[in-house]
């Protein structure tokens, strides 16, 4: 092994001589520690001179310093960044009583309560690589340090402690699920950050999230879903589980943690109660560190027929008999995000049976499809779509599925098989299916190959569906209205909206013309095609979502297609609390309307936003509109208590880091473990001064760093 240069072999002078000459000591009091020593009473001379009183930790540790030459660490002053603090773990810095302080180069500078004990050096050189370079400090002042230091990595950690969500989630192979795991693996399962990553991945799920972003920023990590098509903000992290978080789901991916300066991709495999899902994992190095995002694909999707997506029943049996055709070329359109994909997929769910070989190629395979023979585009390989659909075409297919079509070689091979007897399905990127035909002539298909071979275009977009706890209208509509299922927003899951343009001879004349855009959109609406707006408003005479989220969605292609302003239900305007994003906003929950009025009052004349509520349940609901910085609450209340809403906030990553005070009268010890066992921050009994509630207030804020203002 190489010489780590840990701590000096030689001395110039024995410390016990230093300590007389510098007259910490006196000679007689050395001679009694010395004596003491020879005795077997104690290990180390300075220890030794600090326990019988004849010495500081202070004095010992400036002597050894000069006796060493090296430098002494003043505690107080040190930081640790987070990367050094990762490159020795806790129990060895206990158990050798150091502490890594920084890194130039290859040489970790390690404050040691004892800089000439060899063997913690060396420990520390082999567990990082590095060489040791000691600087020593007073054991008790190193010993606090690391209790300071490493208690701030776990209390990062703590606040999600009351998460149950992990124990939800096992990670399979490609082939079948893991072997039970070995006692070391599962002690690494209940590791905090291990517990968080999976908590997150079971939470995404529940949430019905497509991706889950994990955002580092300048102080902290910023982590996001998108849920039905728009981005949530879940919860902010602290800065240093920034990396730990990465590096668990790259290793959870298979990806090169040590890698940071790359992009990566990487893939793992999920079981949440008895489903499986695909994890698609992307990372990007950024200004703040590495930023991970990961796309979540649910295996039950590739069996979702046509009649589950939204069809109007008229637009559906047109598809259905567009996809019996035997040869022609159908296009599903739409921007990045639309649904294409699974119109896709439930169109070859359609049409696939044991007397037809039905081919795709895709970049990447998303979903699996029984009885579909799937090829994956590969650039390492040289595999792309042209050369694979050029491939398929030698494999005696019927119908053949092109993800995308992205370039003119592509597309002028998917037009070759369209003509020689093959049902081709594919995308392509475009606002609505007229710009599509358009588009095709656009990029160099000649006009009469895409009137001869062009069977069908549909385009499409995604519109959110309101949640089963609407509330119906007279005129038959519905709003929005909120529950814990739809996390209060009125909406769950999402319904595509269409548009069907067929190419009828009136539609081919037109493309032969070359005409515009604008001239294919009026001969497509003239020969029967109902426009996605059109078809999303169907959607909401029937309630199955709003007149908002269809222009939100679909915006209309004409100002006479939008409804009247009177007749479009906005959003209610921002409390006015809402519209102070600078100071800090506290709930109150109590159930008596005159204590709750002087709360508010005491609280507002301490520059608090304050809303309130009467119970837990009408709590709950402004917990997740209004995201409060602290909530207040009193313990028994109707409807839902002060324990079953505490229950609530813990157990929700969106929510779980809201501190939250019980303010009761009942002054009962088991009463207030209870609550603190099951995450509250504080408990206090009624009455209370208003000068000591206002600093329980504050210290909470604060412990949470959540106060905008000062106190």
């Amino acid at each position: 092994m190489k010489d780590t240069n840990t701590a000096p072999r030689l001395r110039k002078r024995l410390l016990g001589e230093m300590l007389v000459a510098q007259g910490v000591v006196t000679q007689r009091q050395l001679d009694e520690v010395l004596a003491r020593q020879k005795s077997g009473k104690a290990a180390r001379l300075g220890r030794l001179l600090v326990e019988m009183g004849h010495a500081t930790e202070a004095q010992i540790c400036e002597a050894i310093a000069e006796q060493l030459q090296i430098p002494a660490a003043d505690l107080v002053a040190v930081d640790v960044p987070n990367d050094v603090l990762d490159r020795v773990s806790k129990d060895l810095a206990l158990k050798y009583l150091v502490l890594p302080w920084f890194v130039e180069g290859r040489d970790l500078y390690l404050i040691m309560a004892d800089p000439t004990n060899v063997e913690a050096a060396d420990a520390i050189a082999f567990h990082t690589g590095m060489r040791v370079l000691p600087v020593v400090a007073p054991e008790t002042e190193v010993i606090a340090a690391i209790e300071r230091f490493y208690a701030a990595e776990e209390s990062s950690l703590s606040q999600f402690d009351n998460l149950d969500l992990a124990e939800q989630l096992s990670i399979v192979n490609d082939s079948e699920a893991e072997a039970p795991e070995e006692a070391g693996e599962q002690a690494a399962q209940r590791a905090p950050v291990v517990k968080l990553v999976n908590a997150i991945l079971v939470d995404a799920v529940h949430s019905g999230a497509s991706d889950i972003h994990v955002e580092p920023q300048e102080r902290g990590v910023n982590l996001r879903y998108r849920v039905d098509g728009l981005l949530r903000h879940v919860m902010s992290m602290p800065k240093r589980v920034q990396a730990k978080i990465v590096s668990r789901v790259k290793i959870m991916s298979n990806m090169d943690i040590a890698e940071r300066r790359k992009p990566q991709d990487g893939r793992t495999r999920i079981i949440v109660g008895t489903k499986c899902y695909d994890m698609r994992v992307s990372t990007l190095p950024t200004a703040d560190g590495e930023k991970a995002v990961i796309r979540i694909l649910v295996q039950d999707r590739a069996r979702v027929g046509l009649d589950e997506l939204g069809f109007e029943p008229d637009v559906l049996a047109s598809f259905r008999e567009l996809l019996r055709r035997p040869q022609g070329l159908i296009l599903v359109t739409g921007p990045t995000g639309s649904g294409k994909t699974s119109t896709l997929y439930a169109a070859l769910n359609a049409v696939k049976s044991e007397t037809l070989n039905v081919i795709t190629v895709e970049d990447p395979i998303e979903y699996r499809l029984a009885g579909v023979s799937q090829v994956a585009v590969s650039d390492k390989s040289g595999l792309s779509f042209a050369a694979g659909l050029r491939s398929i075409l030698r494999q005696d297919p019927d119908v053949i599925m092109v993800g995308e079509i992205r370039d003119l070689e592509t597309a002028e091979i998917a037009f070759q098989a369209a003509q020689t007897g093959h049902l081709v399905l594919s995308s392509l990127h475009t606002n609505d299916a007229p710009s599509a035909a358009a588009r095709l002539i656009e990029i160099g298909i000649p006009a009469y190959l895409v009137t001869s071979s062009v069977i069908a275009i549909l385009a499409q977009r995604l519109a959110r569906r309101l949640c089963d706890c609407k509330t119906i209208r007279a005129d038959g509509r519905a709003d929005a209205k909120g529950c814990e299922a739809c996390r209060f927003t009125g909406f769950r899951g999402r319904i595509a909206v269409y548009e069907l343009l067929r190419l009828t001879p009136r539609l081919r004349s037109v493309l032969l013309a070359r005409g515009s855009e604008d001239d294919v959109r009026a001969a497509a609406r003239a020969s029967g095609m109902r426009t996605m707006f059109h078809d999303g408003m169907r959607k909401v005479e029937r309630g199955v979502t709003t007149a908002e989220e269809l222009t939100r969605a679909v915006p209309p292609d004409e100002p006479s297609e939008m409804r009247p302003a009177a007749q479009i239900d906005l959003p209610s305007p921002l409390s006015e609390e809402a519209r102070r994003p600078d100071r800090t906003r506290i709930l109150i929950v109590e159930d008596e309307p005159a204590f709750r009025e002087s709360l508010k009052e005491t609280l507002a004349s301490s520059n608090f936003d304050v809303i309130s509520a009467a119970n837990g349940d009408e709590a709950l609901r402004i917990i997740y509109q209004e995201k409060p910085d602290l909530v207040l609450t009193d313990l028994h209340m109707p409807v839902m208590d002060g324990l079953e809403l505490l229950q609530h906030i813990r157990g929700d990553l969106s929510t779980c880091q809201i501190p939250v005070i019980f303010l009761t009268v009942i002054d009962s010890h088991a009463a207030e473990a209870q609550a603190l066992d099951m995450g509250a921050d504080d408990y206090v009994t009624k009455p209370v001064e208003n000068g000591i509630l206002l600093s329980r207030i504050r210290r909470s804020l604060f412990r949470s760093h959540l106060l905008r203002v000062a106190p």
